[in-house]
């Protein structure tokens, strides 16, 4: 009997793992760059390409706190960051 509860909970645990790599490869984000009346830049970022989750945030040198607060998006919510008195705005759409 307590092998059967170690075994599901090493499967539920494997799900976990499983359904948390697919996630960070199927998220998709909208981020404009604001930069001022006439600087505006915006990137569609899917991280089905990255090495890493976070990996394009981490190298626009978002901090570790705006990292966290990106990861925890959920679908069809928006976040505002300041980097460098640049106002990043980022909607995560998948």
């Amino acid at each position: 009997m307590n092998f059967r509860r170690s075994f599901a909970h090493t499967v539920n645990q494997i799900k976990t793992a499983i359904g948390e790599v697919i996630e960070f490869q199927s998220r998709i984000w909208v981020i404009n760059i604001h930069e001022g009346t006439l600087n505006d830049e915006s990137f569609i970022i899917n991280e089905d390409n990255f090495q890493e989750p976070m990996q394009w945030m981490v190298r626009r040198q978002y901090t570790a706190e705006m990292i966290a607060k990106v990861d925890a998006m959920k679908r069809s919510q928006i976040v505002v960051l300041m980097l460098n008195n640049v106002e990043h705005r980022l909607m995560r759409v998948k």
